[in-house]
């Protein structure tokens, strides 16, 4: 019997892969849990698969529970979605949190008499934590704002001997543009080394 071979990647991140063999008369519902348990989710939401172009339109759409104008995992064999070589699937995880992989077939071999599948035959990267998650750019972003916000205050209410600077009398450095750039600059650094932490 022939079988398939298709890569899994995150949408975020298609670095981390895991490749997945399961026969084509083996239906969406399997090939769901070996996704879960290939990059080590739980079962606990809801999911679908969507075949699509090579664009990664999302088409026709195979859904874990009932649902208007979608087949159901259980019922629909892998087969039912590959016209191509090189097929794509779109499988969406969980619609709340939206986590989002993309299915390629890679190649059509001959099953092996000894193997029981779905079958994971190649990993690579670490899956992401399925939950607590904060990307990172929001998270040094929140924190570039707080940062700013604060330094600005802090030095609103600082004369000038508090801030290191010596102000002389009938100094040009001493007027309300200089001020102010000094206070950017304040800002910024502040804002650039709360990025460095994260």
């Amino acid at each position: 019997m022939p079988l398939y071979k298709f890569r899994v990647c995150l949408e975020e991140d298609d670095s981390i892969i895991r490749d997945i063999e399961i026969l084509p008369t083996q239906s969406f519902l399997a090939f769901h849990k070996a996704i879960l348990k290939a990059f080590q989710f739980d079962d606990k939401h809801d999911a679908s698969f969507y075949k699509s172009n090579e664009s990664w339109h999302k088409g026709k759409e195979v859904a874990l529970a009932k649902k208007e104008n979608a087949m159901l995992m259980e019922k629909v064999p892998m087969v039912y979605f590959i016209d191509d070589p090189h097929q794509k699937i779109i499988y969406l995880y969980d619609f709340e949190a939206q986590w989002t992989f993309y299915c390629e077939l890679m190649s059509i071999t001959e099953e092996k008499s000894n193997a029981k599948y779905p079958l994971v035959v190649k990993s690579e990267g670490i899956a992401p934590k399925q939950y607590g998650n904060t990307p990172i750019v929001e998270k040094a972003n929140d924190v570039f704002e707080e940062t700013l916000a604060f330094d600005e205050n802090e030095m609103n209410g600082q004369s000038d001997d508090e801030l290191g600077g010596e102000k002389e009398e009938g100094s040009e450095g001493s007027s309300a543009d200089g001020d102010e750039e000094g206070d950017d600059y304040e800002s910024n650094r502040g804002g650039d080394e709360s990025m460095e932490d994260y």
